[in-house]
């Protein structure tokens, strides 16, 4: 009775197995195709069979296939087991980044060059099922459209327990200044066979404004900003009679502390000499940043743009450090505008952001700028030019607008230019 049953069923068995086999060879095709080498797309959300499962799933075929041809129960049997762990690895991937929540922490504020630390931090909220082998992946790219990625990290979450956080840190530097986008966030598992592979995209961005490379002012800029206060009709404020830096001794005077004598110095001279510091006593500043370049810059001509940002970001550091004074700072990106306050830390994030995102071209807004600060600053207060090239303030047709002024006439003799293509920024600045 069996053998004839079984005689019975065997043509009908005959077909499925070619069905079978076409289903199978279709899914061969595909995979082949996904993991042809050199071919590099960008994995989508979902569920994928991975390289792995795919040489399973051919080694189950053929057991399956075996089976039905050769018509024997324990192959069939074999086949059954060797699908049990295809079905439940295809269950626990899926399962495993349910309940997820990622999140990223950047700096408030970093300077080109500088250590980027970036902390990702990945919230089990489930009750009971934890989640292994993690990886969470995103890229960085400057914040513009259809911008190319410039550099991407993978983090490895070994296993995040329910109902608890994980975090983990990925360092790099980026050297160029100005707004860069982070994420999407991409965060998958192969757990527990890597026969499948799971991923899913938090749709959360973050961007961050990298400010410009910040140098080191040479003593000699230091103690050119002290001869300034010198016969200079200015605006003071004191913090102090010791306050300051300390930049050379003097002889002892009568009325001089003596907590201000320089015990070494006075037994190296012989005679009592007192330490001279630089007192909080700042002198209002105003920084006016040109950023010309040719229409076809080459490289020297990009150079001189990011060492006038620099410079000008340097200088802005250290008046905001000391305190004491107001502060303006305009570029010829926005000649009609400029940022405006007591020198803080507030005013500094301002500027710093201001100076990152500052573009350089070879249109002359030179003259605007100028008319705009001057316009604007008070009496006594220091100028400083920061420009790419030679500027000539005494060119009449070139600042018609300030000459036709007698007050603005008489303020440009007192502006400092200082030009960074050429050597003498060298003696007040040193780039790092």
């Amino acid at each position: 009775m069996s053998d004839s049953l079984l005689r019975s069923k065997t043509p009908v068995a005959a077909k499925s197995p070619g069905a079978f086999l076409r289903r199978v060879g279709l899914g061969m095709r595909r995979g082949v195709r996904r993991w042809t080498p050199g071919r590099r797309r960008r994995a989508r959300d979902g569920t994928a069979l991975c390289r792995e499962g795919f040489y399973y799933l051919m080694v189950l075929a053929f057991v399956f296939t075996a089976a039905i041809m050769a018509d024997m129960n324990l192959l069939m049997v074999l086949a059954g087991m060797l699908a049990g762990p295809l079905w439940f690895s295809r269950r626990l991937v899926r399962a495993t980044l349910a309940g997820l929540d990622v999140r990223r922490r950047l700096p408030p504020g970093v300077c080109a060059g500088d250590t980027l630390v970036v902390v990702v931090e990945i919230e089990n909220t489930r009750r009971r099922l934890g989640s292994w082998a993690v990886v969470a992946e995103e890229e960085i790219a400057r914040d513009a459209a259809e911008s190319a990625a410039i550099a991407a990290f993978r983090l490895f979450f070994s296993y995040v327990p329910a109902g608890r956080t994980r975090s983990r840190v990925y360092r790099g530097r980026l050297v160029q200044r100005g707004r860069y986008r982070f994420g999407p966030m991409r965060i998958s598992t192969r757990f527990p066979f890597g026969f499948f592979r799971h991923a899913l995209t938090v749709d959360h961005s973050d961007v961050l404004t990298v400010y410009p490379r910040l140098g080191r002012l040479t003593h000699k800029w230091l103690r050119r900003h002290h001869v300034s206060f010198e016969g200079a009709d200015r605006r003071e404020r004191k913090h102090g009679g010791v306050s300051g830096d300390f930049y050379g001794v003097r002889p002892w005077r009568d009325g001089d502390s003596r907590r201000m004598i320089h015990w070494r110095s006075s037994a190296r001279h012989g005679a009592l000499v007192v330490r001279q510091c630089e007192q909080q006593r700042n002198r209002d500043l105003a920084v006016v940043v040109d950023l010309w370049q040719p229409e076809r810059p080459q490289p020297e001509h990009l150079e001189h743009v990011e060492l006038a940002v620099s410079f000008a970001a340097t200088v802005v550091a250290e008046a905001c450090r000391r305190g004491g004074s107001d502060l303006m700072v305009g570029t010829t990106a926005r000649p009609d505008e400029c940022l405006r306050g007591p020198a803080s830390a507030a005013l500094l994030r301002d500027v710093m952001e201001g100076l990152a995102l500052a573009e350089a071209d070879s249109e002359d807004r030179l003259a605007r700028l100028l008319d705009t600060v001057l316009a604007r600053v008070d009496r006594g207060t220091e100028v400083v030019l920061i420009s790419t090239r030679p500027t000539d303030l005494a060119d009449a047709r070139r600042f018609a607008g300030l000459w036709r002024d007698p007050g603005r006439r008489a303020l440009l003799p007192q502006i400092r230019t200082i030009n960074t293509a050429a050597d003498e920024l060298q003696e007040y600045f040193e780039a790092q």
